[in-house]
């Protein structure tokens, strides 16, 4: 049976208390590696540092793509699942990661299902998704396992993506799924549930960050780039409907966000 480690980012001294509140199970062939930033003059809480199954690992670097990226530095086990510090697991969601990479050996980048306020939808069955991306399929951060000896291990967040970055404020998980696909990762969907998420997630509130904006349109450019000049209006419009922002504002920082990643490399 394969290892698996999830890799947690967090950030000052109080970030160490939210990991204590995931409460994280212990599982046979299961850890935790959790990347600290701004951890200043705070220590490791006592709970945390009585377990032998979780490492935390110090990050020096700004933005929270950095901070995953520390933790993938870091990482030993076979297969790597990408967590965050608001989430919960279960004993059997992680040995269900452990058992789909296991039952597959090909696939060397796997996405998977969360619960939570946000009722996003899924593909209904599981799906390639290196050749055809399926209808209205958007990749978050938390449902990425990637098999560490493998190309799929070799790949790192877009550090000028996501929370943290100078320009592009979002969208790292989308870049990571694009540039996965650029490099021919042997990727694939499987609809099985492997963690909660608390509340609702960044990509279903109000648009109020203009990097947020500014990292849709780049996305839309890479992704799109033959007719990203028809999905950036449309996109516009949607978010508009939606009441997430106004449509000329959110027309023109899309199409800022495509202009200024003509220089982003996949």
């Amino acid at each position: 049976m394969s290892t698996l480690e999830v890799l947690i980012p967090t950030h000052t001294p109080a970030g160490l208390d939210r990991i204590v509140a995931m409460d994280l199970p212990v599982v046979s062939g299961v850890g935790y590696v959790v990347s600290w930033q701004n951890y200043g003059d705070g220590r490791i809480p006592p709970p945390l540092a009585a377990r032998d199954d979780i490492r935390i690992v110090k990050c020096d670097i700004p933005g929270v793509s950095a901070n995953r990226n520390n933790a993938l530095d870091h990482a030993r086990a076979d297969i790597l699942l990408i967590g965050d510090d608001d989430l919960v697991y279960t004993p059997a969601q992680l040995k269900s990661v452990i058992s789909v990479m296991d039952r597959n050996p090909e696939v060397d980048y796997a996405s998977f299902r969360y619960d939570g306020a946000d009722n996003k939808t899924y593909p209904e069955a599981e799906c390639d998704l290196g050749h055809k991306i399926p209808k209205g399929f958007n990749q978050t951060t938390f449902e990425i396992a990637l098999r560490r000896k493998s190309p799929a291990g070799a790949l790192r967040f877009n550090e000028l993506f996501g929370p943290g970055a100078p320009v592009f404020t979002a969208a790292e998980d989308e870049i990571m799924f694009l540039t996965a696909r650029k490099h021919y990762v042997n990727m694939r969907f499987f609809p099985i549930t492997i963690t909660t998420h608390p509340g609702v997630t960044t990509g279903f509130r109000a648009i109020a960050d203009s990097g947020v904006l500014l990292s849709s349109g780049a996305v839309i450019a890479k992704a799109f780039p033959f007719t990203a000049v028809l999905r950036l209006p449309l996109t516009a419009w949607r978010i508009w409907r939606g009441g997430r922002n106004t449509f000329f504002k959110s027309l023109r920082l899309l199409l800022w966000g495509a202009v200024k990643s003509i220089k982003v490399r996949l």
